[in-house]
């Protein structure tokens, strides 16, 4: 009895492990523009693998902003338009979403990312093709989020974007306690 336990345990341990190492990661995205109010501009979204190749996605939802928004450019395997729902996918080496832009005073909108482990997902301001605003990031980046491949995440700001995660799924905490669950059920019925 013991021996199941333990395996049980374990089982429940390797599942919580394996479950937030390819979970889905949820941000909210809050970034001040006003000190470019009134500007016309671009705002760039990238998703785009990195090392290792597998399929994910990334949903913008959500999007708000004072903003007037003008044309936008696609490359890559991305579908949909701003303020509705965009997908990008990194199944190939560039997905860019390229949207013109008359900035208001912020941006809102939320980000999901689904089986993302070794991708990188990144968001820029431009003035113009060549002039990023809001960063002194010499690539143009205001923010990046980089899924390793082992699914730890390292998330760069600057000082006009925050972004709130929320890496652990729902689903993740409720099959462990189901487990566990289990476990106490198999430990009651043998008592």
């Amino acid at each position: 009895m013991k021996l199941l336990k333990i395996k049980l345990f374990v089982v429940a341990v390797i599942m919580f492990a394996a479950t937030s190492a390819f979970a889905d990661y949820s941000y909210n995205f809050n970034v001040d523009t006003s000190s470019i109010s009134g500007t016309s501009g671009f705002i760039e979204l990238q998703f785009n693998p990195g090392s290792i190749i597998a399929p994910a996605s990334a949903a913008i939802t959500n999007f708000t902003t004072n903003a007037v928004l003008g044309a936008a450019q696609l490359s890559g395997a991305v579908t949909g338009a701003l303020p509705s729902l965009v997908t990008i996918n990194n199944t190939t080496g560039f997905n860019d979403y390229f949207q013109q832009i008359t900035f208001g005073n912020s941006v809102n909108f939320a980000l999901n990312l689904s089986g993302a482990a070794g991708s990188s997902f990144g968001l820029s301001f431009w003035q113009d093709i060549d002039t990023p605003v809001l960063t002194t990031d010499p690539n143009g980046f205001a923010t990046t989020i980089d899924v390793n491949p082992n699914g730890a995440v390292v998330t760069n700001n600057s000082g006009v974007v925050t972004a709130n995660a929320t890496p652990i799924p729902a689903a993740a905490w409720l099959l462990g306690s189901g487990l566990m669950g289990l476990v106490g059920i198999r430990r009651k019925m043998k008592i």
